[in-house]
């Protein structure tokens, strides 16, 4: 039976844990120009950096859970830990474009186990009765490390280079694989006969689809991902745009992108204020509508003004307020479809998330021009495309409540 004393480490360790994720790819967006100019490569490769990261993250999120529900969490975690420090080992030591993107695709698989499990082991530990507060705790942790990264990665940057970074987060995994290995009990043994990892994925697979199939529940879902879209398109394209175009120290921009996840957390926290004083509708058509007049209102200060500095990152701020008051009821109205389902239902979420995030960055890096408007393109058309799924939800929940 563990003690108190053994929860409070436990939760700080998970904590840890919940940063990976976004320390894998936040940290990295300060370096992203410093590796087009060593290796001499377009934007779309250096922009394939970031999403091809993100993009295996999102695959990887969605069988972690599954796969520690049946072999256990402390194997399945030590082994994403491994993937995720061999991953960025090879991107330290990377010679060309191919290895650095063999890494960050083993990285970005190995950091899908971070939020995931983490959250599973606290559910394990503490119990359905204090999960909801833990998980609200691990919640805040995951915002700081968006709000931490850029400006720790681009402090290291303007140090010692881009290889730096990686360093860093192979000296972090090795510690945490460490720590795990040696101190974390295992929260849920598997059962004596386990099933095999391809009845795993077909059991993943199946419960998914049965929510996929319920209109109601792929709008919630698809939601926060295009808006996930909009607020990384514009955030990964200001590291070029600040670096090359406005000749911006790489410290000062860290500096400026902590504006984007700060707001994000201000989004957060008054979200969680008003809770459900508010229909799911009402915020999340509202959080939509909002996220698009930000873009149209960045597009008209840009033609009047011209770049800047204040150009990319105010409404990038203001983006990340629209995103974090819309994103919880989002996941609320998906998990709400089957609650038996919740686990999948909120996996599916974060997979949406992080899949179009990377398919938006690198839409922008296909479409970069060292100007705004190919970024203007790409979140025009998914604040657009967030708008109308917003109110397809609510036209799928009307009809659900006229039956």
């Amino acid at each position: 039976m563990t003690t108190p004393k053994h929860h409070r480490f436990i939760f700080a360790t998970l904590v840890v844990i919940t940063f990976i994720s976004p320390f894998a790819n936040h940290m990295f967006i300060p370096a992203m120009p410093f590796v087009k100019e060593e290796f001499k490569i377009g934007d779309a490769l250096a922009f394939a950096t970031l999403s091809t990261t993100m993009i295996s993250m999102a695959f990887t999120t969605i069988i972690y859970g599954g796969i520690s529900d049946e072999w256990g969490r402390k194997k399945v975690l030590l082994g994403g830990l491994i993937l995720y420090t061999i991953g960025a080992t090879v991107c330290w030591f990377a010679q060309g474009i191919e290895s650095l993107l063999f890494g960050r695709v083993f990285q970005g698989a190995g950091a899908g186990c971070g939020i995931v499990l983490a959250r599973a082991i606290a559910r394990d530990v503490y119990g359905m009765e204090r999960i909801t507060s833990v998980i609200a705790n691990l919640t805040a942790a995951y915002v700081l490390g968006p709000l931490m990264a850029p400006t720790i990665g681009s402090f290291l940057v303007g140090w010692q280079g881009w290889r730096i970074i990686f360093i860093v987060v192979s000296v972090i995994g090795l510690v945490l694989i460490a720590v795990i290995f040696f101190t974390l009990p295992e929260t849920n043994p598997p059962a004596q006969k386990r099933p095999n990892f391809s009845t795993i994925v077909k059991n993943l697979f199946k419960n998914y689809w049965q929510l996929l199939s319920v209109p109601i529940f792929s709008a919630y879902a698809i939601l926060p991902g295009f808006t996930s879209g909009v607020f990384f398109a514009n955030a990964t394209a200001s590291a070029f745009l600040a670096r090359e175009v406005l000749h911006m120290p790489v410290e000062l921009y860290g500096i400026w992108f902590l504006l984007m996840p700060a707001c994000f957390f201000l989004g957060n926290l008054i979200s969680g204020q008003i809770g459900s004083r508010r229909s799911i509708g009402s915020m999340t058509i509202g959080g939509s509508l909002l996220c698009l007049l930000i873009v149209l209102g960045q597009w008209v200060w840009h033609d009047l003004t011209g770049l800047s500095i204040e150009v990319i990152m105010v409404p990038g701020a203001l983006l990340g307020f629209a995103q974090g008051m819309l994103m919880p009821y989002a996941q609320t109205g998906a998990m709400q479809v089957n609650p038996s389902l919740a686990g999948s239902a909120s996996g599916a979420v974060v997979f949406s998330q992080l899949f179009f995030a990377g398919v938006a960055e690198q839409s922008v890096g296909f479409l970069a021009d060292q100007t705004l408007l190919p970024v203007m393109y790409v979140m025009v058309f998914l604040a657009t495309s967030a708008v109308c799924i917003a109110f397809l939800a609510e036209y799928f929940q009307q009809i659900l409540k006229r039956n």
